[in-house]
């Protein structure tokens, strides 16, 4: 996976639900470290296409390279260099929060001392929360400590959908925060919003899907402009 080349490459990619293309004809490269915007009204293949990046979903035409590697043959090699946060958490909610991070550390197979895991606590704001089952967390708390295990993964590149969803506005700051840095870090950032003001500040470039298809593609920063001479 140290092979030179885009962190991401499409070509005429395709997915297809019966009869009904939710994504068609997407060529799309990301280079490394770069930032991207997806950007769309619910039911534009945001979603799909985030999910047939991370393998979880197989393409129905074209392909797809992560680091030059197939995310559905070569899923394992993939899947060390590639991190998703999507709507669901999957937490268990008898474990605390420290118990969770240490269960996503023992899975990554990372050694990380339970100071290092408070102070990733303290990124997300849930340190006071340490010792509490998830079971009671709020549906913002929950999305936060999610983030973490990317922290712990520590991928090259990052897959958000719809991020700031469920957060409050201390939350949403808190995770646009995060987001930033790992921008800055050099991960290579995928996001899925409907956040545009605040999305188009972090990332550098965006798409915007429209029946599965990209029907614009520009800097970020040019997006709400955009989306206000297509309303």
């Amino acid at each position: 996976m140290g092979e030179a080349g885009p962190a991401i490459h499409c070509e005429s990619l395709g997915r297809r639900f019966g009869r009904r293309w939710v994504l068609a004809h997407v060529d799309l490269t990301v280079e490394r470290a770069e930032s991207l915007l997806l950007a769309g009204a619910n039911g534009s293949g945001k979603t799909t296409l985030l999910r047939v990046l991370a393998g979880l979903s197989r393409p129905s035409a074209g392909s797809v390279r992560i680091l030059g590697s197939d995310p559905h043959s070569e899923r394992l090699t993939c899947r060390r260099s590639l991190s998703m946060v999507s709507h669901r958490a999957y937490l268990y909610d008898g474990l605390t929060a420290i118990e969770m991070l240490r269960v996503w550390a023992r899975l990554c197979e990372r050694s990380i001392s339970d100071a290092e895991l408070d102070g990733l606590l303290e990124e997300v704001a849930l340190i006071d929360h340490r010792d509490l089952a998830v079971g009671g967390f709020s549906s913002g708390m929950r999305k936060r400590l999610t983030f973490l295990r990317t922290r712990i993964e520590n991928p090259d590149i990052l897959l958000l959908d719809e991020p700031l969803a469920a957060l409050d506005t201390a939350g949403m700051d808190l995770v646009e925060a995060w987001i930033e840095r790992e921008v800055a870090r050099g991960t290579t950032v995928v996001v899925a919003s409907h956040a545009i003001p605040r999305m188009s500040r972090i990332c550098k470039r965006a798409l915007l899907l429209e029946d599965g298809q990209i029907a614009w593609e520009g800097p970020a920063a040019g997006l709400p402009a955009q989306l206000e001479r297509q309303g």
